[in-house]
């Protein structure tokens, strides 16, 4: 118990006048929400023939959860109960396989993995489970239970009824936010951390757009009970919608039994927060982490993949890629043309992302026999001859046409890799053009600092062009913030974490490899390609110059 005590020690309370201040402004904004509902109802006992605002915005929810929710094409449905709390989780994969758990952000379930789990399972015992307050699991009223000691002593109690010693821990908003807490308090159980869109907690609460539909504003809002829920209940629409707008532009799904499809995935949401009582939990996470932060010098000792995407409206980018500040061992992905939820909306990337970092060498193409998620399901039934039948932990059900679209898209997202990882080793072919012997470690570090510099005359020039008049100003500023974000990036990763994708040129099988390398996309492929870093380099420097020197003694 010790141990525990310790662990839950790197839990700071913020200062008690800033407690204050949050309280003070919460009364303030709900003080205005309460006259609103007062008028209104007023006005209807003057006028019976009014309509309350709320009656308005009200929509029908759907009163029962979709098929696809309840079913088990993505995996098998399991509970576990922990004292007074019952958590519902969805398990796929052989129980043999490492275990990957995928925790949801808000407002979201288990099914916010959808496009995660079929793949998962190739390697993986995923769960994916729906948090305390969501969904399935159940809802304690109080707020005491969702404090981040509670939360985190839940979860490592749910390991451990599941016979998990450790696990690897993929979170996405508050499912990323717990996964930082968890980490950092129960660090033996986290083998690999990924954060989707998530700064750590220490820069999370004091960075937020003010466009964010969860703004600072909106953090003191809800601090008050009861009422926030009740406005939220009505208003639930409205912000479900815009949390999930790519949502309209995903795939179909099965609906009902006749096996009919519909674009009805936002049925999911609006059935999984259609109560009161939906709400309480969520809000009931944010009534508390907000007063938390890590102790001051706590790093991450675990691997950690920090992905996002550069479009994303809810957290600012740059306190995700500072989030690399509490991580040892690191890698930072921004996905381009990408919001706040890239593992569903850019999920081929996303994947791809995921599987190399969680597996690495060992991550390869499928068995044959197993199809990509997009094909299987009712195409498997209704086109034998165009597809192999689905595996049977995942039956989605899609039309051919959407097959066909999704095996495009996934086309064209290696392609586009391809083409990004090709022109990075195409400037490193011009400048090995007549190199004849492998690089010396030095040699390769000095080089990949002059490739990390590739950009600074663009820079230069735009710079100058930004000067020259005010009308100009903003010309080049998309350009400009492109580059400087994947500056930064690729000299975090080469510096401090995990190192840039590259070939072992100090190596003379793999440098005679990329010396016949012809320079198409086509052929990386045959290339082999390792992180370098600067800490390998530099240890391999130190390795050579050790040995130089025992043999010149």
């Amino acid at each position: 118990m010790g141990s525990q005590k310790r662990d839950y020690d790197v839990l700071e309370i913020v200062p008690k006048w800033e407690i204050a201040k949050i309280y003070l402004r919460c009364l303030l904004a709900n003080f205005t929400i309460l006259l609103k509902w007062l008028y209104e109802s007023v006005k209807c006992k003057v006028n019976p023939t009014a309509i309350m605002r709320r009656t308005i915005e009200r929509t029908d929810f759907p009163n029962k959860p979709p098929i696809f929710m309840t079913d088990t094409n993505l995996g098998r449905h399991s509970y576990v109960k922990l004292e007074n709390t019952k958590l519902h989780f969805v398990e796929a994969g052989s129980r043999s396989n490492p275990i990957v758990l995928l925790l949801h952000g808000f407002p979201d379930c288990w099914f916010g993995w959808r496009y995660q789990i079929p793949e998962l399972t190739h390697y993986f015992h995923v769960i994916a489970l729906d948090l305390k307050g969501f969904n399935d699991s159940d809802k304690p009223h109080w707020r005491f239970e969702y404090t981040p000691k509670k939360v985190c002593e839940d979860l490592r109690k749910f390991l451990i009824a599941i016979s998990a010693k450790s696990v690897s821990i993929i979170g996405h908003d508050l499912g990323a936010t717990i996964g930082w807490l968890f980490a950092h308090t129960n660090p033996e159980m986290v083998d690999k951390f990924v954060s989707v869109s998530t700064p750590h907690p220490n820069l999370l609460w004091d960075n937020l757009p003010k466009s964010s539909p969860f703004n600072r504003s909106w953090l003191e809002f809800v601090q008050l009970p009861m009422l926030p829920e009740m406005e939220l209940k009505h208003t639930a629409d409205k912000l479900l919608r815009r949390c999930h707008s790519h949502v309209t532009k995903e795939k179909l799904y099965l609906s009902g039994t006749n096996g009919t499809l519909t674009n009805n995935l936002m049925e999911a949401y609006l059935y999984s927060f259609c109560q009161t009582d939906d709400w309480r939990g969520p809000l009931n996470y944010y009534r508390n982490f907000l007063f938390y932060r890590v102790r001051d010098g706590e790093i991450l000792q675990c691997p950690c993949l920090i992905i996002t995407g550069n479009d994303d409206r809810f957290y600012k980018l740059e306190s995700v890629v500072k989030s690399s500040e509490f991580c040892e061992n690191f890698i930072i992905k921004i996905i381009e043309q990408c919001g706040r939820a890239p593992h569903q909306e850019m999920a081929a990337e996303f994947n791809s992302t995921l599987l190399k970092f969680l597996i690495g060498k060992k991550f390869s193409q499928k068995p044959t026999e197993v199809q990509p998620t997009q094909a299987r399901g009712l195409v498997g039934r209704m086109f034998g001859g165009i597809g192999t039948v689905a595996n049977n932990t995942v039956k989605l059900g899609n039309n051919l046409r959407e097959t066909i679209n999704n095996r495009e898209k996934t086309k064209l997202g290696h392609a586009a890799k391809a083409n990004i990882v090709g022109k990075k080793l195409a400037w490193f072919a011009e400048r090995l053009l007549e190199r004849q012997d492998p690089l010396m470690p030095a040699e390769y570090e000095a080089l990949v600092d002059e490739y990390l510099q590739r950009f600074d005359q663009e820079l230069e020039q735009i710079k100058i062009v930004q000067s020259i008049g005010k009308h100009r100003a903003t010309q080049h500023a998309a350009r400009e913030a492109v580059i400087k974000t994947t500056i930064e990036t690729e000299k975090l990763n080469f510096n401090a974490g995990g190192g840039i994708e590259l070939p072992d040129l100090c190596d003379a099988i793999n440098f005679k490899l990329f010396q016949e390398w012809d320079g198409s996309a086509a052929s990386i492929q045959h290339l082999k390609l390792k992180f370098i870093s600067r800490k390998a380099l530099k240890t391999s420097t130190a390795k050579k110059e050790a040995e130089a020197e025992k043999m010149m003694e």
